[in-house]
């Protein structure tokens, strides 16, 4: 092998490897190399390159390569471990040319995982291979579609035979429907109580941990050198998560549950933006993200909405407009009369959304794929609690949205009372 493209392995097994200890730690890592004393193995606080260098074998290499990204696969899921390779296989291309990076790595990685790149390193041969093999799979998927058709079509014959036979057989099952329907209520109801309280439950032990880390982070227990400081902090960032994610189950259970309570009344929409942006300015200025009114807002009316779960709408809103986007971008807030309602738009120049993934962002637990590699964290419940406070609130929320160019959310406000409003 090449002297580039034993860098470029070599690289890629230094990466993964200590990505792999990060996760696993060193024994899980060692059993599922099977060998503690393999040279993959981090000496003295640090990943081997040096050993994996001096020990350089293709066959071992590649034989630990796949051992490890199974192991991943199997702990944490397929999708999570090829958003990680794809993460590792990008620090790469910042090293090497892309080219050199796919074509030796390539045969390195097992089947199923970056096949977007796998393909185009494919020779026509195995490209006409790997047609062949997945029109013969949708070959027999076709026969067993058809099969089960045929099944299904036979069995709706007897069914609709069997619903002929009398008006007693449907009311009874009927009947049966709405009792399944009454258990399912109830299994909600249950299922809704459990989450409540686990998450409560959570919260408590959680908060304390973060009130014992601040001390200690503060110095009230005595002085911690540089390394404590950094491992205390991350195991800080890690339970400040763990809390937001538990408050979002909360909010997201209490507003399916219909437990949370609006006040509507006459407010002023700037000046509650201008409390929101208040907050997250410190936010935007890490990132140096600029955040502008577009209009100077005179003479606007005041929406007739419930101020608090308008205040989280906004502050979730502008907090994912500065997580994804990009360090010097922009976001401009704008907010103009028409009709009954006042609408609202929030515009960045982020990473946008990806168009075959846009009909999902309103869905519970759903992130697109690429806000997933900007921000590993998130519940994806942020934009399900969002659209239904503006519904309760009697308005609408809608975007728009171009791939690395940004995304332009909207949503109105009513300035008088709706029905939607008082049947909430």
């Amino acid at each position: 092998m090449e002297e580039k493209s034993k860098a470029v392995v070599v690289a890629f097994a230094t990466l993964l490897g200590g990505l792999s200890v990060e996760l696993f730690g060193t024994i899980r890592f060692a059993e599922i190399l099977g060998d503690e004393n393999d040279p993959f193995l981090p000496k003295t606080g640090s990943f081997s390159k040096g050993n994996v260098e001096k020990d350089f074998d293709e066959n071992k290499i590649k034989n630990e390569i796949n051992k490890i990204i199974l192991g991943l696969s199997k702990v944490f899921g397929q999708s999570y471990t090829d958003t990680k390779l794809e993460y590792l296989y990008r620090e790469l291309e910042k090293q090497y040319s892309s080219e050199l990076v796919g074509k030796v790595m390539m045969p390195f990685i097992p089947k199923g995982f970056l096949e977007n790149h796998r393909v185009q390193y494919l020779t026509r041969k195995q490209l006409e291979e790997e047609v062949l093999a997945k029109t013969k799979e949708f070959n027999k998927l076709n026969l067993e579609l058809e099969e089960k058709v045929k099944q299904r079509t036979e069995e709706l014959k007897k069914s609709i035979k069997e619903q002929h036979e009398g008006t007693k057989l449907l009311i009874r099952r009927d009947l049966e429907l709405s009792r399944v329907n009454e258990k399912l209520q109830k299994l909600d109801e249950v299922k809704s109580n459990f989450i409540s309280v686990i998450a409560h439950q959570l919260r408590t032990p959680l908060s304390g941990v973060k009130w014992t880390l601040s001390m200690l982070l503060n110095g009230d227990m005595g002085a911690l050198n540089n390394d404590q400081k950094t491992f205390i902090m991350k195991s800080y960032e890690s339970n400040s998560r763990m809390i937001t994610l538990v408050n979002d189950m909360l909010v997201a259970d209490g507003i399916q549950s219909g437990r949370v309570h609006y006040g509507f009344k006459h407010t002023n929409i700037i000046d509650l933006m201008d409390n929101v942006l208040f907050e997250m300015n410190p936010q935007a200025l890490k990132k140096n993200i600029s955040i502008k009114y577009k209009s100077k807002f005179e003479n606007l009316p005041e929406a007739y909405i419930d101020p608090e779960t308008m205040r989280a709408l906004l502050q979730n809103l502008l907090e994912n407009a500065i997580k994804y986007t990009m360090d010097g971008g922009k976001i401009e807030i704008d907010v103009k009369e028409e009709a009954d309602y006042l609408t609202v738009s929030i515009a960045d120049n982020g990473i946008g959304i990806p168009q075959d993934q846009q009909a999902s962002v309103f869905a519970r637990f759903f992130r697109a794929r690429n806000a997933v590699k900007q921000e590993t964290d998130g519940s994806g419940l942020g934009l399900y609690i969002s659209k239904t406070i503006v519904e309760k609130n009697g308005g609408v929320i809608w975007f728009e949205s171009n791939e690395e160019k940004g995304t332009t959310f909207y949503f109105t406000v009513p300035l008088h009372t709706t029905e939607l409003q008082v049947n909430k």
